[in-house]
């Protein structure tokens, strides 16, 4: 098993990626693994940031 550090580190990473770089990496990639890794990560990102969106009090539903 990787060593947690490195997840927490692709995580964080991760929050700080385009979005549509992270989408477009997923989808193009061949391996279903990697894939499916790929889209754990930016559906992780995206949460993050709705999240962050929901805060800013100018946000309005």
């Amino acid at each position: 098993m990787a060593d947690k550090n490195t997840f927490e580190e692709l995580f964080l990473e991760s929050e700080k990626t385009n979005l549509q770089v992270l989408m477009d990496n997923a989808l193009n990639e061949k391996g279903p693994d990697k894939k499916k890794g790929l889209m754990e990560i930016y559906t992780y990102a995206i949460g993050k940031k709705q999240k962050e969106l929901l805060k800013n009090k100018k946000f309005v539903i």
